[in-house]
């Protein structure tokens, strides 16, 4: 993330002041309202559905959401999203899943809270659609060997990255020949995490450098990879590009409207690099869609562009 906002304020010559809020979310609600008050002229993030949810509802006026995906943070007044909502993750998986084997049967693990009830349900609701068979919903609690007994195709996780990295390196064990996938393996620094070779793991992920489109507003992909390089940032990841992309989305509707940017983003239809943006009437975002990565050799293969 400070990578991505780093980047964008070398290249619009801004001043970037930047807090930890050690993802608590009172301290995330207290640290923005300060900044707010030292006159930033926009305040970004933070990171995380239970911190800005925090910040939304401790508070008037915008959050500029790069990093919540929960629907209802979404929805919360105030809050301009970039990201595709939680209720999508899944249903990306789905589509990874239904695009390397169709009709397969699937087991879900999803963790407590809203952001992965969400996610959960989005797929719910739409396997039919996939042509996939949901053969059960587990928690974290449940045992690896719970969750594949009944020898699904595919195992698809929602949960915090420690509990997914733990569950994956017992299921590719246990279920060598499923498809697996998490949210966690669309993180750049994955194969560190799980300590091994995460070979055929599936993610959905925000963005991914492959991915084509001409942007309407700011730099393309191709223009921002040599600049991340050259500045010592390396490679960006798709946490690194909504953070980004927020920075650019919040500036220019402060340039469109001073007296009410809140109302500029409401009417705004455009592309970043990122991709596209545009708020349903809800405050969800709409325009965006999820990809889907694999493994490959170990890099982020792109399998599945515009998946949700």
């Amino acid at each position: 993330m400070r990578a991505g906002l780093e980047l964008w304020a070398s290249r619009a010559g801004a001043r970037l002041l930047l807090e930890d809020d050690e993802s608590t979310p009172a301290l995330a609600a207290r640290l923005h309202a300060e900044l707010l008050a030292r006159g930033c002229r926009f305040v970004l993030g933070p990171y995380g559905s239970d911190s800005t949810r925090a910040v939304a509802e401790g508070q008037p006026g915008i959050v500029w959401n790069h990093g919540a995906a929960a629907d209802d943070v979404q929805r919360l007044p105030g809050v301009v999203s970039l990201a595709s909502p939680a209720s999508r993750y899944l249903v990306a998986l789905g589509r990874g899943v239904a695009l390397l084997r169709p009709g397969a049967s699937a087991t879900l693990v999803a963790a407590a809270g809203r952001f992965p009830r969400y996610a959960r349900e989005g797929l719910e609701r739409e396997a039919a659609r996939l042509g996939l068979t949901l053969l059960g919903s587990f928690s974290f609690r449940d045992p690896p060997a719970a969750v594949v007994e009944r020898r699904p195709e595919a195992v698809l996780l929602c949960g915090p990255t420690a509990r997914e990295v733990a569950l994956l390196r017992a299921l590719s064990r246990l279920a060598p020949t499923a498809l697996l996938g998490g949210v966690s393996p669309g993180l750049a620094a994955f194969p560190t995490l799980l300590g091994g070779d995460p070979e055929g793991l599936l993610a959905p992920v925000q963005w991914h450098g492959d991915l084509p489109g001409v942007p309407r507003l700011g730099p393309s992909a191709a223009e921002l990879a040599p600049d991340a390089q050259a500045s010592g940032l390396g490679e960006l990841d798709y946490v690194a590009a909504q953070a980004h992309a927020a920075a650019l989305v919040a500036a220019h509707c402060l340039q469109l409207d001073p007296d009410d940017p809140l109302a500029a983003a409401r009417r705004l239809r455009t592309t970043t690099f990122f991709g596209a943006f545009e708020l349903d009437p809800a405050g969800l975002q709409r325009g965006h869609r999820l990809a889907v990565v694999r493994w490959r050799g170990g890099r982020q293969e792109l399998l599945l562009a515009d998946a949700a």
